[in-house]
């Protein structure tokens, strides 16, 4: 009877077996549990074989506006064909409320097959139902809204330890059939030691539910990340292009493409981004921080090797810290060594291998002696314990003999009188007080060496200066051109002066007017619009010029715009005018000089 039940359990589990492999080869999907009433969505039936009697569910509360559209497709892996039926219509709710869509059954394996009833939970919308009418052409959206591609950006843990190793994850999430990606480039971590790993869809398309809705989806890139910094870290979203295999709102064209579903699809890119990842990075605990301790966060092992514990002096050995365990390996840094006096060590050789990572160091002993090796610790910081852990190494006792005496940097003495002394060879040092005479002056530190030092520093230092005075006077525009003033009024005045010569008076008025409307706009920083006798006369008189000299001003101001607006009418002699305006500014230039 204990056999019977035995083989009746046994039958029993190979019938489930069979059963839920079936069930996962014939199921239901739709874009969405939750839809508007008047927007389209769409309903799935996947078979993973080669159906027969076929029937697909009643669509009793929903409008069906496209579809059946069937797809297949067939793989060959490793020599074994396998095949798959997808059919797919474009359903759309007629009022609000909670409906199933009943199951469809097909025959598959000689067995007849069910799929699960999906309810759909049906929602006000902004359009309203489309009405049954068997003129109006049905319509439906080909556009990819954000829940039916979408990248999510994951990580194992969205709070960490500075040193603490964390795995971040960019993958894609799509209701239609992905065809494949561009416009990707890495993503980039700041903030973190990041190393990218191999991705686990491994250049293949997987299937996942979630939220009772079936995604292809693709893992993009995969990373190992370890925080350097603490602080809340916000990682950038990564962008691209996903070509996606769309249902096609065109219809075929001709009767091959409707025999042949040409025109049922179309291959489209999509822009999608995904959103900012925030990690909060803690920092490492001051408190009861060990003096060993130099970044190492994880849970490791400690092994210390010496290739020698006897030998001379000025022989070298080998000491080998070999760390083991999981953490952040790559970013250990090689441990201080405290050795005893007379021990010379050197930059240790670092050999990385899967889960440990080795410090080599070369050391030398000086002195002979027995020495014992001590403080070779190390210690780390414990994630799950959230405490420092040091681990002991055992104290090595190491024999230094005395040096060979032809090893080099020995330390051998020799005494004089073993030193035979030859003609023409290295004398034995000389002991005792004895004094140096100088012999010659030489240039170096003399004081020409000293002067032609200083020279060369000297003339930098007043270039730097006159440059530097030179930029000061000509970076204010206005006092440039205070201070050219006269110099332009002169150039002025010579043009005056040659029109004085050929006796033109009009013209010569008018250089004489411009020389000092020119000189004086420069010279009390007066745009050329407000240049009238009554602003000149105000600012002169600010500037305290003498009555005489502004009477006189005026006087040739007057004059040459007479002469200048009523050519003819004055006269006059033309030299004592140019004399006059040139006393005139030679007057104005020494007072408002001597008022700055």
């Amino acid at each position: 009877m204990k056999k019977l039940k035995s083989c009746i359990l046994i039958l029993l589990s190979s019938v489930l077996v069979i059963n839920t492999t079936k069930a996962q080869s014939f199921y239901a999907q739709v874009s969405s549990k939750k839809v508007q009433v008047g927007v389209p969505f769409e309903y799935a039936v996947v078979i993973a074989g080669n159906p027969s009697n076929y029937n697909q569910p009643h669509f009793k509360e929903f409008e069906l506006v496209s579809g059946p559209n069937q797809s297949n497709s067939v793989q060959y892996t490793n020599g074994v064909m396998s095949q798959q039926v997808v059919f797919s219509y474009g359903l759309v709710a007629r009022k609000e409320g909670k409906f199933t869509i009943p199951a469809a059954n097909v025959m598959l394996g000689g067995q007849r097959l069910e799929t699960a009833a999906i309810t759909i939970e049906v929602v006000k919308g902004a359009v309203n139902p489309t009405a049954g009418t068997s003129n109006n052409e049905p319509q439906h959206s080909s556009k990819v809204g954000g829940t039916d591609l979408y990248i999510k950006s994951s990580i194992s843990k969205n709070k960490c330890f500075i040193g603490e190793q964390v795995t971040i994850t960019q993958k894609v999430y799509g209701r239609m059939q992905i065809i494949g990606f561009q416009k990707f480039s890495q993503p980039t971590y700041d903030g973190f030691y990041s190393q990218a790993q191999e991705s686990t869809s491994k250049g293949q398309l997987a299937v996942e539910n979630v939220d009772g809705v079936n995604y292809y989806t693709y893992e993009l890139f995969r990373t190992v990340a370890i925080a350097n910094k603490s602080g809340k870290i916000t990682l950038t979203p990564i962008e691209g292009d996903v070509v996606i295999r769309h249902q096609s709102a065109n219809k075929p064209k001709n009767i091959f493409e409707q025999f042949f579903g040409a025109a049922a699809y179309e291959d489209i890119p999509v822009s999608i981004k995904s959103k900012p990842l925030l990690i909060e990075v803690m920092p490492l605990p001051e408190e009861a921080k060990p003096a060993s301790f130099n970044g190492a966060v994880g849970n490791f092992n400690l092994k210390v090797d010496l290739s020698k514990t006897e030998l001379k002096a000025n022989d070298a050995f080998n000491l080998k810290m070999t760390i083991s365990g999981k953490g952040n390996l790559k970013l250990i840094s090689a441990p201080k060594l405290t050795l005893p006096d007379g021990f010379e060590t050197y930059d240790p050789k670092v050999v990385e291998a899967s889960g440990s990572k080795t410090f080599d160091y070369l050391v030398i002993p000086r002195s002979e002696g027995d020495y014992t090796l001590t403080n070779l610790d190390f210690s780390y910081f414990d994630l799950d314990a959230k405490k420092y852990v040091t681990i002991k190494s055992e104290d090595i006792k190491i024999i230094i003999l005395a040096p060979d005496p032809n090893s080099a940097g020995a330390q051998v003495y020799t005494t004089p009188n073993q030193v035979k002394e030859t003609e023409n060879d290295i004398r034995y040092i000389k002991k005792g007080d004895f004094n140096l005479i100088k012999t010659e002056n030489e240039f170096f530190n003399s004081g020409k060496h000293l002067t032609l030092l200083v020279c060369p520093l000297f003339a930098l230092f007043l270039g730097l200066f006159i440059r530097r005075k030179h930029i000061h006077n000509n970076s204010n525009m206005i006092l440039v051109r205070e201070r050219k003033a006269a110099k332009l009024a002169q150039k002025q005045l010579q043009k005056a002066e040659k029109l004085k010569n050929e006796n033109n008076k009009d013209d010569f008025y008018t250089e004489v007017l411009m020389a000092l409307n020119n000189y004086l706009s420069d010279k009390l920083n007066i745009p050329s619009a407000d240049l009238s006798r009554e602003n000149i006369h105000k600012v002169l008189v600010q500037k305290q010029i003498t009555d005489s000299v502004l009477v006189k001003l005026m006087a040739t101001i007057e004059t040459s715009e007479y002469a200048k607006y009523a050519p003819g009418a004055v006269s006059g002699d033309l030299q004592h005018v140019y004399q006059n305006t040139v006393d005139l500014i030679a007057e104005l230039e020494q007072q408002l000089t001597k008022k700055v």
